[in-house]
């Protein structure tokens, strides 16, 4: 890495990890670093395909459950439409598990591999809530809402579910469903046709997670194989890697697991660790700048 190399193929890998979200807190904020979306990785993806890369593929090592539908469009649109610009193929690879809006991402990738043991598929969608009417009633509560629209209250967790509300969010998740569903068609129609009877498809398209040895009888992945492995096996054993997405970050609050919710002084911790004075810099965001910009002035990129 880091070798001006062209006589060896070079493959940018790209690891997208953590739970689809956009994220309040900005993408410096210690919990963006466990969500996946737009804003924190349009920079890495970008980057992955730069002509001045020249790479022979993109790779994503893919480990998520799910989450955000939006996110996971926006990205997975993004990967494509940097796809068809630049001709560069790619590749994508679940780790743990690429499941829900996860294999949604892994779509994005003209082939698809796994771990026989990874988790593929859920191609389905969940809303989830808790209701606590009757608790509420037994302590004493009345829940007062106002609204200007009589649609405009939905499923509030203290007062009961109206059937018309039900019948609203079906509607909603079955056009979400029925969307995931298209992309899955049209980016694996062949394969699913080749490998998949009807009672197949039916389960497949029920929500349902597959190992990865069953993903690649029912044709939702090409096969199976880590992302060094294929790679080389695709393009020889001299190929080069390069890391363009944001490296795990040392340091107490990841070595331990605090978030930013944590009741422990996270910023006594910055300024213990990285010399960060309040209102001043942090001087790991720093020295990891330098060392990125310096890394990628040899291929003459420009962060």
């Amino acid at each position: 890495m880091g070798s001006k190399n062209y006589n060896a193929p070079l493959v940018s890998v790209v690891k997208l990890s953590g739970l689809l979200m956009s994220s309040l807190g900005g993408p410096r904020s210690p919990q963006a670093r466990r969500y996946i979306n737009i804003d924190r990785c349009a920079k890495w993806i970008k980057r992955a395909f730069h002509p001045k890369l020249r790479p022979a593929a993109v790779a994503l090592a893919i480990n998520c459950p799910g989450g955000s539908p939006v996110q996971t469009e926006l990205i997975f649109n993004f990967i494509r439409s940097l796809r068809q610009e630049t001709g560069i193929p790619v590749y994508t690879f679940a780790e743990d598990v690429a499941a829900s809006g996860g294999y949604w991402l892994a779509l994005s990738g003209d082939k698809i591999y796994a771990a026989q043991t990874s988790l593929v598929g859920s191609i389905g969608v969940i809303h989830s809530s808790l209701g606590a009417v009757e608790a509420a009633k037994k302590l004493g509560v009345e829940r007062r809402v106002f609204t200007s629209g009589e649609s405009k209250q939905q499923l509030d967790p203290l007062l009961p579910v109206r059937d018309d509300q039900i019948v609203q969010l079906r509607e909603t998740m079955d056009e979400i469903h029925q969307t995931f569903q298209n992309v899955v068609r049209e980016r694996r129609g062949e394969q699913l046709t080749a490998a998949a009877t009807s009672t197949d498809m039916q389960e497949i398209f029920s929500g349902r997670v597959f190992s990865g040895n069953q993903g690649v009888k029912l044709g939702l992945i090409d096969g199976l194989g880590s992302l060094e492995e294929v790679m080389k096996k695709e393009f020889g054993d001299k190929t080069k890697f390069m890391l363009c997405s944001e490296p795990p970050r040392a340091g107490l609050t990841d070595l331990f697991g605090f978030g930013s919710s944590s009741s422990i002084n996270i910023g006594m911790v910055r300024d213990i660790m990285y010399g960060e004075g309040r209102g001043g810099v942090d001087m790991y965001e720093m020295m990891q700048s330098v060392e990125e910009n310096a890394l990628w002035s040899r291929f003459g990129v420009k962060t």
